[in-house]
């Protein structure tokens, strides 16, 4: 009786021992299973990273092969618009007058010089140049009136009057010379000769909203220039968000959009090209 119980605890033991052997068997292989999964995994994102790093360089490749012939296209733009440009304002004197804005474009200066003009005195008309009360009075030596009954379009119709003068004389008029001194205008330097054609740079309505209304300064002077014979031509940069533009062309002149812009430059020789004495 002894011996069959040991034989069964015996066989119970080695049941046992079998099932532990196998339970840590099927463990063991699991976990190279997951271990290769992950190697498996690993490989596929290195080599994904690997694929986006040469494709990164590729790019980068490409790029600097685009803004190397992007810097030669713009250096041969340059060299044929300058070739373009050349001596077609020869012999023409331009004037600048700015609205709107604290200084002229160096970039419009640079581009009529560089096509032969001759650029005159450059005048900015500062933007509380009306808004203030005391003007009139301040100017009453030089408009001979009592500034108190001055009215806005009156004094306009002076002050367009003196700057148009002094452009067409190749001098400063009296009363420019007391705006200049009050530094309501500001000009680069005295004017030597008279010009041929006057360039109205504006910088759009916002800035230049105390001049825009009905009958403003920018109106006033065009006018007067035409009357006087003098040609304007109106131009604007690109940068503007609401032109006036049009406003310029129902008066009956020139105007420029972009005159930032190749297209802009090329449209503002051509017309001013017209004006060229012969």
């Amino acid at each position: 009786m002894l011996h069959l119980k040991y034989y069964v605890i015996l066989l119970i033991g080695i049941f046992l021992a079998l099932g532990l052997g196998i339970l840590i068997g099927i463990t063991l292989e699991n976990n190279n299973v997951l271990e290769n999964q992950q190697e498996l995994i690993i490989r596929q994102i290195e080599s994904e990273f690997e694929s986006l790093r040469n494709e990164a360089a590729m790019l980068k490749k490409s790029l600097a092969v685009l803004e190397e012939q992007k810097a030669q296209a713009e250096s041969t733009s340059e060299y044929l618009f300058s070739r373009l440009i050349e001596d077609r304002l020869q012999g023409l004197k331009v004037s600048i007058i700015s609205f709107g804005q604290d200084t002229i474009s160096p970039d419009l200066i640079q581009l009529l010089r560089s096509a032969g003009a001759t650029v005159g005195s450059n005048i900015t008309v500062r933007a509380d140049l009306y808004a203030r009360q005391d003007l009139g009075t301040a100017l009453v030596t030089f408009l001979q009136n009592d500034g108190d009954d001055m009215g806005r379009n009156d004094l306009h119709s002076i002050v367009a009057d003196a700057l148009v003068s002094s452009l067409i004389e190749g001098t400063f008029t009296p009363l420019s010379l007391r705006l200049k001194e009050m530094r309501l205008i500001q000009a680069s330097g005295d004017i030597e000769q008279s010009c041929d054609v006057i360039i109205l740079s504006s910088n759009g309505k916002d800035a230049q909203a105390q001049f825009s209304e009905e009958n403003g300064l920018d109106v006033v002077l065009i006018q007067t220039a035409l009357n006087m014979g003098l040609p304007v031509v109106a131009v604007e940069p690109s940068s503007v968000e609401k032109s006036a533009v049009s406003e310029y062309e129902e008066l009956g002149v020139s105007t420029v959009r972009d005159v930032d812009t190749l297209y802009g430059k090329l449209a503002l020789i051509s017309i001013l090209e017209a004006n060229r004495p012969e």
